[in-house]
């Protein structure tokens, strides 16, 4: 059996268990993705870490005779949802089926004892064709049944919630020209009108973009998930915003309804400062409801898709995720371009978490 090491956020990026603990984080993502264009450095993710106000992390490291063979980690937010964990679990492909994954779910079950409700995300590629499959009460979306982060996460207790599609855009030769989309979708919007801009918002729409986070933890699609509501003001908006400009370049689309003056609807890409071609991750997606029905999905999207490919000429990907059973923003991603690549089982358990399965 492997040790369990938990250590804590180091002073420096060269400390050797966060090396070693990124350096996991990045065999992860590159036994997704096949590529590093989703890496992040040690010391971006340190400055990331230590940012962090609304999250308290508990890193963890597996080691078989020293050797790191897999980190794991219990992450709360301790504003919005202080009773519940989130759970994560990585064994490197060279070091599975030896049960170093069983021995770092356990002491990470017993570390995290006291919560009520727990949640994980194994990502997974596409279900193939034929292969046992997994799905939500829903229907919606589908994961593999034998991939191992899916069966570690059953032998626990967790259920299978909902099914998240994992798509990538292809920036610099997309399907369809985000222009063309953005005037397409503009030609019955005379009451409304989209703003993009780069980094921290004016003081003046904080207030607006702080309800459609709120909004964002309750309106998506949420399957058989216990969503906890989230508070967010403008305070908490400019202290995410301080937060993402340490290490990444931030692009917002926005829609404000000229009647009102209010922003109804916003899109966020966020850019990796040090890795001008590195993929792209998309944020916030959201239109209040009661301006749904206008396009206005589709127009934020395609504005800031312009924006970021005029501001960031080397940039070659975005990565977004979506309930499957969010339909109406697939049929925006699906029409401006965006490819389905891998699938995210959210999955959760409810307290005292014990290994059901020997």
């Amino acid at each position: 059996m492997p040790d369990i090491l938990e250590f804590p956020l180091p002073a420096t990026a060269d400390e050797a268990h966060w090396q070693a603990y990124c350096r996991l984080n990045r065999d992860h993502n590159h036994e997704l993705l096949g590529t590093t264009e989703w890496d992040e450095s040690p010391d971006d993710a340190l400055l990331d870490a230590a940012a962090e106000s609304d999250y308290t992390l508990r890193r963890f490291l597996a080691l078989d005779d020293g050797t790191p063979v897999g980190n794991g980690r219990i992450l709360v937010n301790h504003v919005d949802e202080p009773d519940a964990a989130s759970l994560s679990v990585f064994i490197h492909p060279d070091h599975r089926r030896r049960g170093h994954g069983r021995a770092l779910a356990e002491r990470i079950a017993r570390e995290a004892d006291g919560f009520t409700r727990f949640e994980t995300w194994p990502m997974t590629p596409l279900p193939a064709e034929g292969e046992r499959a997994l799905r939500p009460s829903s229907g919606a979306g589908a994961v593999p049944a034998d991939h191992p982060g899916v069966r570690l996460a059953l032998s626990y207790g967790f259920a299978l919630g909902q099914v998240e599609r994992v798509s990538r855009y292809d920036v610099l030769t997309p399907a369809v020209d985000p222009a063309d989309a953005l005037a397409e979708a503009e030609r019955p919007g005379a009451d409304y009108e989209v703003l993009t801009w780069e980094g921290p918002a004016d003081e003046a729409v904080r207030a607006d973009l702080a309800v459609l986070k709120e909004r964002m933890a309750t309106d998506v699609p949420s399957g058989d998930l216990t969503v906890a509501e989230q508070t967010w003001d403008a305070g908490r908006v400019r202290r995410q915003e301080e937060q993402i400009l340490l290490t990444g370049r931030l692009f917002r689309a926005a829609v404000r309804h000229r009647d009102t003056g209010r922003i109804v609807g916003v899109n966020e890409l966020v850019a990796p400062r040090s890795r001008t071609s590195g993929l792209v991750d998309q944020w916030d997606t959201i239109v209040s409801p009661e301006h749904r029905g206008h396009r206005l999905g589709m127009r934020v999207k395609a504005a800031n898709l312009v924006a970021l490919r005029r501001a960031l000429t080397e940039a070659r990907a975005i990565i977004t995720w979506n309930a499957e059973e969010n339909r109406p923003m697939l049929d925006v991603n699906e029409a401006l371009g965006f490819q389905p690549i891998l699938v995210e089982a959210e999955m959760q358990a409810h307290g005292p978490l014990r290994r059901v399965v020997p």
